[in-house]
């Protein structure tokens, strides 16, 4: 309905596999534990920083159901050690 009415929207996603099956108009992915799409918590600086690099993506979207990797990884050096420490969270949760 908001498209409908001339307004583009975007995903901000973590979850590259079920973008690319949903397939929203737009969508950017950021590769981040999924839950902590813009980074920790109180991490102002890097939450502005995403959310700043996704609408400047905007404009550049040419066709629906593009998807836009933005770069972004949780840790420095792109290792995906968050993975295991997200489950050991999870499971201490419990």
């Amino acid at each position: 309905m908001i498209e409908s009415q001339g307004i583009p929207t975007m995903v901000i996603g973590t979850a590259l596999d079920i973008m690319s099956q949903v397939r929203p108009p737009r969508a950017v992915f950021v590769d981040h534990p999924v839950g902590r799409t813009f980074g920790p918590p109180h991490d102002r600086q890097r939450h502005e920083t995403i959310l700043a690099s996704a609408l400047a993506e905007l404009p550049h979207f040419t066709r629906p159901g593009e998807i836009c990797d933005l770069g972004c990884n949780w840790s420095p050096d792109g290792s995906r050690a968050w993975q295991d420490e997200l489950r050991a969270e999870m499971l201490h949760d419990r």
